[in-house]
């Protein structure tokens, strides 16, 4: 009869309606495939298209010793109630961006809360499921008679040659295929070649890799895009943090990779700053079809407030040029941030049309917690449980309404479809006429 040592549930469910960006865990894949070099047996059961009682199913099945749960923000619910329903059978651990942010909130749900990078951390608690020596594996919050323990923090290493190709057997990577191939024509997995940002936007929360940045060797990133173009995906999601920051490393990766002549394209994060045409004509020979720039606010002071450390004419100056190079450039941008006025609303959102973006999200500034900018709004949130909030509302008293920032976004939105569809007469119009509606908004 199957068993497996580890199951690791990602509790992931896509949405009955609508097409959404929905991706399967790497951060598990890496896990299972660090827990299969050390020689225990894993099963990594994706939610994502499976019914709860499938799940549990499974896991009944496989009586396993240890049950690892993922979770981000969005998950929160999925993964807690996961917990009380199989936390009985095995031990569990639970991992990713918002335990290790927040820890306390899971340490009464989970036997232990994985904080920072899982991969020896996990290989770790199975060395000591016998002896329960828990507290002498770095990287862990845990509840013992009543007291929280929290173990050394973990630290990570700046290279990142030790790591094992994430193991994508246990995805179902046909039923992602065809979800993506159905809503967005490109089947799209991840992929993550750099781990870590040393930028401090203050807005940001980087709780699972921190501040030191680390690149993998070229080779097995390209290694690991053979292994997507044999499952038989079409486009990668480069999901590294920052994906561009190193000149030289990116450069050599985008030769290596036009070399192997892969049936695949890519996309990815950039910064505005340490980047030129020249970069951006390799990444297209080598396949980029588009990047991500977190561009934020078309206002030095509201960039300042951000702790950005770019300027609006960096800001342009990397888009036209990746335009030039022939990829496609897309803007990320917030509105409402501390030191927003009516002023810098308007030239922010008035900037961001100015720019040739092929898409453009705006968000409503969000005070992630174990950030800067949560602590400093921390004293005006307005009342009300915030966590289970889905992003996009206002949680902080600022001098604008969330209406007259949705209006802000609205405006945005329209003068940048005008502009993409060629009607830049009509986008300058519609530009000039709303300015002063935006301006008596309250």
């Amino acid at each position: 009869m199957e068993r497996a040592d580890v199951v690791l549930v990602y509790p992931q469910r896509a949405p009955a309606q609508g097409r959404h960006w929905i991706m399967p865990s790497l951060g598990l894949m890496y896990l299972s495939a660090a827990l299969r070099r050390a020689g225990y047996s894993v099963r990594h059961i994706d939610h994502t298209f499976l019914e709860r009682r499938d799940v549990l199913a499974e896991i009944e099945r496989l009586r396993p010793s240890v049950i690892g749960i993922y979770c981000m923000i969005t998950m929160q619910d999925e993964a807690l109630s996961l917990a009380e329903q199989v936390r009985d059978r095995a031990l569990t651990v639970v991992g990713g961006p918002y335990p290790s942010g927040e820890p306390d909130t899971f340490v009464d749900q989970f036997d232990l809360v994985a904080v920072g990078e899982g991969e020896e951390t996990i290989v770790q608690v199975m060395q000591h499921l016998d002896d329960r020596r828990f507290e002498e594996i770095p990287g862990l919050v845990f509840r013992r008679d009543g007291e929280i323990v929290r173990t050394t923090p973990r630290v990570r290493s700046k290279d990142m040659s030790h790591l094992p190709l994430p193991y994508r057997g246990d995805i179902p990577n046909a039923e992602y295929i065809h979800y993506w191939r159905k809503h967005w024509k490109d089947a799209t997995t991840p992929l993550m070649s750099t781990r870590g940002c040393p930028f401090r936007c203050d807005f940001c929360h980087k709780s699972v890799f921190g501040d030191l940045f680390s690149a993998r060797p070229v080779e097995s990133v390209v290694a690991e895009m053979h292994e997507i173009a044999d499952l038989g995906y079409d486009h990668i999601w480069m999901s590294d943090d920052l994906f561009t920051l190193n000149y030289k490393r990116t450069f050599e990766l985008a030769q290596a990779i036009e070399k192997e002549h892969l049936p695949l394209t890519w996309e990815c994060l950039s910064r505005v700053t340490h980047v030129d045409q020249a970069l951006f004509e390799q990444m297209h020979r080598a396949g980029c079809k588009r990047i991500f720039f977190g561009i934020e606010s078309g206002d030095a002071n509201v960039l300042k407030e951000m702790k950005k450390g770019i300027t609006p004419d960096q800001a342009r100056a990397a888009v036209e040029a990746c335009v030039a190079a022939g990829i496609k450039a897309a803007g990320f941008f917030m509105v409402g941030y501390l030191g927003e006025t009516t002023d810098s609303l308007i030239r922010s959102i008035n900037f961001s049309s100015s720019l040739p973006l092929d898409y453009v999200s705006y968000t409503i500034a969000y005070p992630l917690p174990g950030t800067g900018f949560y602590d400093r709004v921390h004293e005006r949130r307005q009342k009300g449980e915030w966590h289970k909030v889905r992003h996009n509302r206002l949680l902080f008293n600022t001098d604008f309404s969330e209406n007259k920032l949705r209006a802000a976004i609205l405006k945005g939105a329209i003068q940048h479809r005008l502009n993409k569809l060629h009607l830049r007469p009509a986008a300058r119009a519609f530009e000039l006429a709303t300015n002063p509606l935006l301006r008596v908004l309250r």
